[in-house]
C-alpha cells in the first residue's frame, strides 16, 4: 500500500474509522491486481454520534456500579475532550446552593480541582443572557473576549483559573450550561489553545448532546440519592430511622476510638403514648412524638445524631461526650417536655450495636420505673 501526495501526512488507519485532526472518516479497502486502494470517506457528524452513544453507555455502567458524580463528569468530560472538533482541554463546574465548583479537568493542572465561583459569575461568563442558559445552549469566545470576560472570576478563584487554568492562553473556548427542566446543574467548558476558530457548528452539536447527557445522569443521581435519603428517614419526625442508625454507628464508633474520644448512646421512651392515643387520638400523639424529636433536635450538639427507632422511641448518638455528663443531657431533654420521657445512656466501648442498644434499653426501664406512668 502507497501513500498518494494529497494523503502524505494522513495515518493508517488500524480499522474501519480514522479519526485525524477532529474529523472521522470511513475507511474501505478495494483489493487490485497492484495492490489495495484505500478509500477515506468522511463522516463525521455520524461517526461522533456513534461514537457519543457508546460513550453514554460506559456512563450508563459507570451509573449503575454507584460511582460518584464527580467520577462520571470526568469520564464525560473526557469523552467530550476526545470526541468534539476543536476541543483540547476542558473542565466541569459542579452546582452546589450558590456556587459552581470545579470537579472535573482534562488538559489542565489538578490543582484547579476544587475552585469556585458564583452563579452570577458563571452567568456573566455565559454572557447569552438567563433564558439561553437556563436552555442549555452553547456558546463560543474567542481570543480577545477571553481575556476581557477572565476579570469575571472571583477574587479566590482568579490565581488558579490563570496559574493552572491556562486563561492566558486559551484561544477558544466553547461553555455549554448542563440544563435540565430550568434548572442549570452543572456547566461544561471545552477548550483550544492553537486556532480562534476550532469550534464549527458540528462542536456546538455534540458539546450541546454532551450536556444532555450530563443533565439526565445529574438528575438520575439526584433521585436516587432523595430515595435513598427517604429510605433511611423516619417520615413522621423527619429524623434518621433505625436503617440510618445501624449504617451511621459503625462510622462514628470508628472515629471516635482514632480519636481516642468517648461515645455515647442515649435510648429515649415516651411515657404513656398508648394512654394518650386511647383518651386523645393518635394525633396527640404524633404531636407528642414530634415534641420528643424537637426536642432531641434541640439538645443535640452539632456531631449529635438523632434516630426514631420505634413507635415511642428514640436513640441519639453523642460523640466525644463522656458518659457522666449524659445525665445533665436527660434531664435539659426532660424539661423541655410537656410529657414524660425515660432514657438510658451507654458508653461504646467496642461493643456491637445490638449489645448497645439492650443494655441501654434495660437502662431506660430502671428509669421509667423511677419516673412512674
Amino acid at each position: 500500500m502507497e501513500r498518494n501526495a494529497l494523503a502524505q501526512d494522513l495515518p493508517l488507519p488500524q480499522g474501519e474509522v480514522l479519526w485525524w485532526r477532529g474529523k472521522g472518516y470511513r475507511a474501505v479497502r478495494l483489493p487490485a491486481p497492484e495492490g489495495t486502494y484505500l478509500l477515506l470517506l468522511e463522516d463525521t457528524a455520524r461517526l461522533a454520534q456513534a461514537r457519543a452513544y457508546q460513550g453514554l453507555l460506559r456512563l450508563l455502567e459507570k451509573l449503575l456500579r454507584g460511582e460518584p458524580p464527580e467520577a462520571l463528569l470526568q469520564s464525560l468530560l473526557e469523552e467530550a475532550v476526545a470526541l468534539v472538533p476543536g476541543a483540547e482541554a476542558g473542565s466541569v463546574l459542579l452546582r452546589e446552593g450558590p456556587f459552581f465548583y470545579l470537579v472535573a479537568q482534562v488538559g489542565f493542572s489538578e490543582k484547579l480541582l476544587g475552585a469556585r465561583t458564583t452563579v452570577e459569575e458563571e452567568m456573566a461568563w455565559y454572557g447569552l443572557g438567563v433564558n439561553n442558559w437556563l436552555l442549555g445552549r452553547p456558546r463560543v469566545l474567542k481570543g480577545a473576549e477571553i481575556r476581557q470576560l477572565s476579570h469575571l472570576s472571583t477574587l479566590e478563584a482568579r490565581p488558579l483559573f490563570f496559574t493552572h487554568g491556562r486563561l492566558g492562553e486559551i484561544q477558544a473556548t466553547l461553555e455549554v450550561p448542563i440544563a435540565l427542566q430550568g434548572e442549570v446543574l452543572a456547566v461544561m467548558n471545552l477548550d483550544n489553545f492553537q486556532d480562534p476558530e476550532a469550534f464549527s457548528p458540528l462542536s456546538l452539536e455534540l458539546a450541546q448532546g454532551l450536556a444532555l447527557e450530563a443533565a439526565l445522569l445529574l438528575k438520575t443521581l439526584e433521585e436516587r440519592k432523595a430515595l435513598e435519603a427517604q429510605a433511611r428517614t423516619d417520615p413522621l419526625t423527619g429524623l434518621g430511622n433505625r436503617r440510618a442508625l445501624e449504617e451511621a454507628f459503625p462510622n462514628l464508633l470508628r472515629e471516635a476510638q482514632s480519636r481516642g474520644e468517648p461515645l455515647t448512646l442515649v435510648y429515649w421512651d415516651l411515657n404513656g403514648l398508648k394512654r394518650l392515643n386511647d383518651r386523645l387520638g393518635h394525633a396527640a400523639g404524633d404531636q407528642a412524638i414530634k415534641a420528643v424529636a424537637q426536642a432531641l433536635r434541640e439538645a443535640a450538639r452539632r456531631q449529635d445524631l438523632v434516630f426514631r427507632v420505634g413507635g415511642d422511641e428514640f436513640v441519639s448518638l453523642h460523640p466525644g461526650l463522656p458518659f457522666p455528663d449524659a445525665q445533665a443531657l436527660i434531664a435539659r431533654v426532660k424539661a423541655r417536655l410537656p410529657h414524660k420521657v425515660a432514657a438510658g445512656a451507654v458508653e461504646a466501648q467496642g461493643e456491637d450495636l445490638a449489645h448497645l442498644l439492650q443494655e441501654a434499653d434495660q437502662r431506660m426501664y430502671l428509669d421509667k420505673a423511677k419516673e412512674g406512668p
